[in-house]
């Protein structure tokens, strides 16, 4: 009859792959926990968006007609800064590298009155896909409904929609700008 007894193990054998296995273990819990972290609302302050959108008659980059300078701040963020010269506030919100383009927004009683692009900054298109850049053939056959206005050094393709003025810069044949207006 076999005795039972002790198991003796013996030691495990040293492997060579141990920091490299712990390594890669931290490197994916840190691949799938840090865009959680940064998607997170209290992880980021707002900023104005990299690749803004105007919604004819409605909004650009998320502002709207009417809205607050705390709404704005909300959406935009504090980094802005004010314009010397304006009749009425105006805060210019541009980006920290390159060239200085952006968006701004004009406030009347503490209500926007105006927003728009300074410059023509890349990525920036309407909900229907028009870029800044595009011909202006494009933007015709996007808005066959906008009507032309020229002005020195620029046309300006609008329509008011409710409370809204919106406007399509253009200059020579491209799309150079939105803006969106009180009437």
């Amino acid at each position: 009859m076999p005795r039972l007894g002790r198991v003796i193990l013996s030691p495990p054998a040293l492997d060579p792959l141990v920091p490299v296995k712990k390594t890669l273990a931290a490197l994916s819990i840190a691949l799938v926990c840090v865009p959680f972290a940064a998607a997170s609302p209290t992880a980021s302050k707002p900023n104005l968006p990299v690749h803004g959108v105007l919604h004819l008659g409605d909004n650009l980059a998320g502002v709207r007609i009417g809205d607050t300078n705390a709404r704005v701040r909300k959406l935009w963020g504090s980094n802005y800064e004010l314009c010397p010269d304006c009749e009425s506030p105006t805060w210019y919100y541009l980006y920290e590298s390159g060239e200085p383009l952006g968006a701004a927004v004009t406030f009347k009683g503490g209500k926007v009155v105006a927003a728009f692009t300074l410059g023509s900054p890349t990525g920036w298109h309407t909900a229907e896909g028009l870029l800044m850049g595009e011909e202006i053939s494009r933007a015709a056959e996007l808005y066959p409904s906008l009507g032309w206005h020229v002005c020195i050094g620029y046309g300006a393709m609008t329509k008011r929609i409710g409370n809204t003025v919106t406007s399509i810069y253009t200059t020579g044949e491209a799309v150079y700008g939105f803006a969106i207006t009180a009437p």
